[in-house]
């Protein structure tokens, strides 16, 4: 199962979600689970390796390498997370080719949203193509507690054809900004963080429920 964590714009939570979402599922037992991380930065997979070297980690961003590497390693594990880049290249369109699921941090501002129909065109093309064989999922990201732009967000987003929105919300907070710098993800830190590991796990439970593991 490809889970494909995707979006034009950056800073919405891209490789935060990615990396999270790759650590909650190698905490669960009888499931396997990697990372590949599809930006030329490798965020994702520097921050995965400074917390545990057990968890399977690929850099892998030029479209002929993902293009052949991809099915490959997917036959490895129940579940690859693809960190794409950020932005809308031709390894996105590659990652679409193969990904099961392509989920789309979305921060609620009237120019992120905008952003991502470029996103949702994309799917829109590899839905066509592959006969449907892909789900496009969007969730709010560093939204603010208590505002109408979120409200108004979660409005928009879910009046989309192209994507489902999911009903967990990420919301802004300095524990999700500092688990970078400290080298750990929300589930080991303290204090405001618990309310973040809350949120994290919904999340991942919504997706994982979109696609149960298939074992090989």
């Amino acid at each position: 199962m490809i889970i494909a964590v995707i979006n034009q714009k950056g800073g919405t939570g891209k490789t935060c979600t990615a990396v999270h979402f790759t650590y909650w599922l190698s905490q669960k037992k009888d499931i396997s689970v990697q990372l590949i991380d599809g930006d030329a930065q490798q965020s994702s997979s520097t921050w995965l390796n400074s917390l545990s070297s057990k968890i399977r980690s690929t850099p892998l961003f030029k479209p002929d390498d993902l293009a052949e590497q991809i099915p490959l390693l997917a036959e490895e594990t129940d579940y690859t997370i693809i960190d794409g880049a950020g932005s809308i290249t031709e390894s996105t369109r590659v990652i679409l080719y193969y990904a099961n699921i392509a989920l789309i941090p979305c921060q609620p501002t009237a120019l992120d949203i905008h952003s991502s129909s470029s996103v949702l065109r994309l799917i829109k093309q590899a839905q066509g193509f592959r006969k449907l064989d892909l789900q496009g999922v969007a969730f709010l990201s560093r939204a603010i507690p208590r505002t109408r732009l979120k409200e108004e967000a979660r409005q928009v987003l879910a009046q989309s054809t192209e994507v489902k929105l999911l009903k967990t919300i990420i919301h802004q907070r300095q524990a999700i900004a500092d688990a970078f710098g400290q080298q750990a993800v929300v589930w080991e830190m303290g204090g405001e963080a618990k309310k973040a590991a809350v949120e994290y796990s919904l999340l991942c439970k919504e997706v994982i429920a979109l696609c149960p593991p298939e074992k090989n």
